[in-house]
């Protein structure tokens, strides 16, 4: 019998186990962090968890939705669709965005999403030195920081920010954007990135991304270009898929906090 029930927090070893199925890296920090700015929702046959799917709502307006995983066992049968609608239908925003693979993009534009852009995860140890840009978000900053995201974003993320000031392994301001960072598995993910401009978006890289590897999801291509000739190729893409209409000053965010998040 199947039952489709919300996610807690003790059923993050569940979803760990089922990402491996789908050959995802077990990113357990990344699911609690989600299901504690979001809510998740899984499919059950008997104790198994067979699929699952997390949004995130941001204010009245805005909804990302992630993790989608379904069984390897358990494919074919629908229940990517009808654990998303119901993510959907309980998120209840204008507004819904999503990266998808070429896997699980036909079933986005069934329910309504379509594609507006190209997102490459660049990977690697950035060759580029620190340019001394930026300086460490201070408690005086966050609420022109959380103004200015909201700005950009078009959604008010004060929730998601008021969690990510303590999950980040940094926040880093500068007078022409921000940037953080937070560690997932073996890499340090770099994002968001805004900034007023490509070159403040390399700088601000350049300031968080440290000496190890690291991770940063862009679309700009001229950004791209500078990453791959800094030691940080591209590794694969999805597409960035919404249902509705962005709003705010999008061209200036030059990465996302995470691919679940935008």
């Amino acid at each position: 019998m199947e039952i489709l029930r919300a996610l807690t927090p003790a059923d993050v070893p569940a979803c760990v186990k089922l990402a491996a199925d789908r050959d995802w890296p077990p990113e357990e920090a990344k699911w609690r962090f989600l299901l504690r700015v979001g809510s998740g929702f899984g499919v059950f046959v008997g104790d198994d968890l067979v699929a699952t799917a997390i949004v995130t709502r941001f204010g009245d307006i805005h909804t990302a939705v992630s993790m989608v995983l379904v069984a390897h066992g358990h494919a074919g049968r629908g229940l990517g669709r009808r654990v998303v609608e119901h993510a959907l239908a309980f998120a209840d925003t204008p507004v819904a965005s999503l990266c998808a693979t070429s896997f699980g993009r036909p079933l986005y534009e069934k329910l309504g999403f379509r594609a507006v852009g190209r997102l490459a995860a660049h990977c690697g140890t950035l060759t580029a030195p620190p340019q001394g840009v930026s300086r460490p978000c201070g408690p005086a900053d966050r609420a022109r920081l959380v103004a200015e995201d909201a700005e950009v974003f078009g959604a008010d993320r004060s929730a998601m920010w008021a969690a990510l000031f303590d999950f980040a392994h940094e926040v880093r301001v500068a007078d022409g954007g921000f940037v953080a960072s937070w560690h997932n598995t073996d890499r340090l993910m770099v994002g968001p990135v805004v900034a007023d401009s490509v070159a403040t978006a390399r700088a601000l890289i350049a300031d968080a991304a440290g000496a190890g590897p690291a991770r940063v999801d862009v679309a700009d291509p001229e950004l791209a270009a500078w990453l791959s000739a800094h030691g940080m190729p591209a590794r694969f893409e999805v597409d960035e898929m919404v249902r509705g209409e962005f709003t705010g000053r999008r061209d200036l965010l030059y990465a996302p906090v995470m691919q679940a998040l935008g």
